[in-house]
């Protein structure tokens, strides 16, 4: 067995390595053939985002708060796994698997002295007398009175800096008590050198008991490595908890907890739907670290955060179930709630000997099911119900637009299958307007990509209407796989691609999945939908690594080459497939699809036709035309978007890859050139 694995990575490996040198040889002309009688009306992909909480994605990013560590939570331990001589136990592969190592992190993370070599100031956490039972530890500041003429204080850094823009507001609060304090706190914003950029407010008299305070700062000078400074100004001890700062720009106004910047990004897409909370966020690693939506409304100083198996590994949860919602609004977006199915991630337990099979946690599926109930009612449940009044009691009475209920995250086998039954049956008989979505086996085995086979094993397959497919591959499996949803039955359940990832140089990786999405467009009947990940990711987090749809830094949001490519496939969808194809020149044959790839359309409601290219070439390719039969030159709009791997969108340019716009007179009989590594799109309006 070993040796047929390794002579199929070998093979494998050969065949990539022989794409990449037949794509930069040259070779005479093909014909690029659309075929305007062989056609069929298909639904309009929709296309949507994948959101789940990984490289500061919200926190660090869209969750606009400035304060890292605000609740000094940040170094709690995953509940309810144990450790035992440094690894968690009963855990396949804890020892070899870096990211199953035991989570630790300096609890003090955000936070320090200023100057961090001050004797004036000692720092700890604490969790005696904590601020409430959710939210226990806190930060003891041991203040022995200031001299000299520089100031010490407790400072934060928020994430890698934070940006401070000269004129704007931004709006402090934290709690705060004290044990024989005698004296009082200074509070401003300071740069990078700890001189005060800002207005300073004063606290005295702080007592035994938490209080809450709040100030608006206006900055005086704009930095993107400003620090929120607390100076104490005589000696004792106090205490800090829930220190948060705001921008007063958010969007809409300041009314929302998202940053305006990245907002204005998002927005600009228009995506169709947004899946949350994930991703491995939705099941965990045990039932304690499942998404337990309830504990992420109300107070922001009542929510407990989370530990979750991706970096940086916590989330405050101020970006929460009512706030996903209404990112949702603010995009015009419908909502798309991953909920829990009582199993947890199969790479953190052992497999059983059942097929498909797994030692999940021992469950009552029925508090699943209470809690998938609770969540739909809180989003569009009446204002007299207990959760739609929650809603209200929130600030929104108005319902949510909830439209999908996908019940687990890459969940599969009996288990799965049994408890998906009793969620379905449960949701669909009290809410049938919602559309629910099933799961399906992940892996990365050639039995894992016959995902369509397990659908049998449901306990009845009728219910599988919209089927979720995960795939993490890399490009050589993209091409042999280009005609894989061509071979579904019909009819069958929708088709969904709730997350995928391509590997391969950029921007290879990227245009690689351009070629799925083709193959999804040729099988448009099976009413596709595509949630584009990775979403976002923090620039300096990341260190300039992966290939998301947006980066930022503390102070920018810029959109990247895969933003750009999926963005033109948003725009430019198509409810009638026509059959197009690349051929030999001088033959009937159809062109291998190892490097050049084709899907055409026509767009009803602008009454045109669209055209889709890929070139994975290193080279340009001169292709000849035959856009249907007969001569005739139309006005087209081509758009194209290429890279040449070596300049990527970074914060200092951001506008390094973006695609090319051009008006031309295209004869549809003759001949077009396109660019090295590329996706082109040829619209014109159809009057033939």
């Amino acid at each position: 067995m070993k040796l047929i694995k390794l002579t199929v990575v070998i093979l494998s490996i050969f065949c990539y390595a022989s794409f990449l040198s037949f794509a930069q040889t040259g070779g005479t002309k093909n014909l690029l053939k659309i075929d305007l009688t062989n056609s069929k009306k298909v639904s309009p992909i929709e296309y949507g985002w994948h959101y789940e909480e990984i490289g500061m994605i919200g926190e660090g990013g869209l969750y606009a708060e400035m304060v890292r560590n605000r609740a000094f939570e940040e170094a709690n331990p995953p509940r309810g796994l144990e450790v035992e001589d440094g690894r968690y136990v009963a855990i396949p592969q804890e020892g070899d698997n870096p990211r199953k190592k035991v989570y630790s992190i300096d609890p003090l993370v955000g936070w320090s002295r200023f100057p961090r070599n001050t004797r004036n100031i000692d720092l700890k956490i604490v969790d005696t007398h904590p601020l409430n039972p959710s939210n226990l530890h806190s930060l003891q500041v041991e203040a022995k009175g200031k001299t000299g003429a520089r100031m010490s204080g407790v400072i934060n850094t928020g994430f890698y800096g934070m940006h401070f823009e000269q004129g704007n507001q931004y709006k402090l609060s934290f709690y705060s008590r004290a044990e024989e304090f005698n004296g009082k706190l200074n509070l401003f914003l300071c740069d990078s050198t700890g001189k005060k950029i800002s207005d300073q407010f004063e606290v005295d008299k702080l007592s035994e008991d938490w209080k809450k305070f709040s100030f608006i700062f206006e900055a005086e000078k704009s930095t993107t490595k400003g620090m929120l400074c607390i100076e104490p100004v005589g000696d004792g001890t106090f205490f800090l908890d829930v220190v948060s700062l705001f921008p007063g720009d958010t969007w809409d106004d300041g009314k929302s907890v998202f940053r305006t910047d990245i907002m204005k990004n998002l927005i600009d897409y228009a995506p169709d739907f947004l899946r949350f909370p994930g991703g491995c966020l939705v099941h965990g690693v045990n039932v304690e670290t499942m998404y337990h939506w309830k504990e992420t409304i109300g107070d922001p100083a009542e929510r407990p955060g989370a530990w979750s198996k991706w970096e940086p590994n916590y989330r405050t949860d101020g970006l929460g179930y009512h706030e996903f919602y209404e990112l949702c609004e603010y995009l015009h977006c419908d909502a798309m709630y991953v909920t829990p199915s009582g199993l947890v991630c199969t790479g953190w337990v052992h497999a059983s000997d059942e097929k498909d099979g797994y030692h999940h946690p021992d469950v009552d599926v029925q508090e699943y099911i209470q809690d998938v109930l609770d969540a739909i009612e809180y989003a569009i449940g009446p204002v007299d119900s207990e959760w739609g009044g929650m809603r209200a009691a929130n600030g929104h009475p108005k319902p949510f637009p909830l439209k999908y209920i996908e019940i687990g995250n890459e969940d599969f086998g009996p288990a799965y299958y049994r408890n998906y039954d009793a969620i379905y049956r449960a949701v669909s008989s009290k809410y049938p307007q919602l559309k629910i979505i099933a799961n399906s086996i992940i892996g990365q085995s050639n039995d894992a990509d016959k995902k369509r086979e397990r659908i049998a094993e449901f306990v009845d397959p009728s219910t599988v209407t919209i089927f979720d497919e995960h795939y993490y591959k890399d490009i050589p499996w993209v091409i042999e796989n280009y005609y894989k949803f061509d071979q579904y039955q019909r009819p069958g359940p929708n088709l969904f691609i709730g997350e995928l990832g391509i590997r391969g140089t950029h921007p290879l990786d990227v245009l690689g999945e351009a070629v799925f999405m083709m193959a999804m467009e040729r099988n448009a009947d099976l009413k596709p939908m595509m949630a584009d990940r990775p979403l976002m990711r923090n620039w300096d987090f990341v260190e300039g690594r992966g290939n998301p749809l947006l980066f930022h830094t503390n102070s920018k949001s810029f959109k990247t080459f895969n933003y750009y490519m999926s963005k033109l496939f948003r725009d430019n969808k198509t409810d009638v497939w026509y059959n197009a194809e690349f051929m030999k020149s001088g033959s009937a044959v159809p062109l291998s699809q190892e490097y050049l790839f084709s899907s055409a359309g026509f767009d009803s409601e602008n009454n045109e036709l669209v055209v889709k290219v890929v070139n994975l070439r290193e080279e340009a390719v001169a292709t000849r035309l035959q856009f249907g039969e007969g001569n005739k030159t139309v006005n087209a709009t081509v758009t194209s978007l290429s890279s040449d791997g070596k300049v990527k969108n970074t914060p200092k340019r951001p506008y390094a890859e973006v695609p090319h716009v051009e008006e031309i007179r295209l004869d549809l009989q003759g001949e077009y050139v396109f660019e090295p590594k590329s996706l082109t799109i040829i619209r014109f309006r159809k009057s033939f």
